[in-house]
């Protein structure tokens, strides 16, 4: 299974450290799950006893962008039969680094970081929250616009799209 590959080009978190937070993703039912890196997560506050680590749910489109962080760790694989980046999950209770989404910040994900693997086609086309922490390439009824693909890059073995943020 390909898993998202993430390049975080222009997000503010890589130097301003005010927009990085340390965060484990957890479902409805408050149990640790594994998540790809380039998710969208809602983040919950902090865990409960710990002043760094911060709970998050998987964002959906009624995420408030203001509250959510972009999941992109760094691709340590333990398993030395992985070599690619698409083979790398954060795996369940693993706590996760997470950028908080700026206005005109850029970032590149791969296909999988779309809703059902469906990327936009054309640059200038507008994305949004979708399930399960996804982009959206079709907007949806309600039409909030998260960012706008900005170009469409072949770099080595991956397709980017390249999403500045709304």
């Amino acid at each position: 299974m390909a898993y998202t590959v993430i390049r975080t080009d222009l997000l503010s978190g890589t130097d301003v450290a005010a927009d990085l937070v340390s965060l484990r993703v957890y479902d409805a039912d408050d149990n640790q799950i594994a998540v790809e890196n380039g998710t969208m997560v809602e983040l919950k506050g902090y865990e409960e006893g710990q002043r760094e680590v911060m709970k998050a749910v998987l964002a959906t489109a009624d995420s408030k962008v203001e509250d959510c962080a972009i999941v992109a760790s760094e691709e340590v694989m333990y398993d030395e039969r992985k070599k690619n980046l698409d083979e790398f999950v954060n795996e369940a209770g693993a706590i996760c680094r997470g950028y908080i989404p700026r206005s005109r910040n850029i970032y590149s994900i791969t296909k999988e970081g779309f809703v059902g693997a469906t990327a936009p086609t054309e640059v200038g086309a507008e994305v949004g929250l979708g399930a399960g922490g996804k982009l959206d390439a079709d907007l949806g009824d309600d039409g909030t616009v998260y960012g706008t693909v900005m170009a469409i890059e072949i770099a080595g073995r991956y397709t980017y799209y390249v999403i500045k943020i709304a």
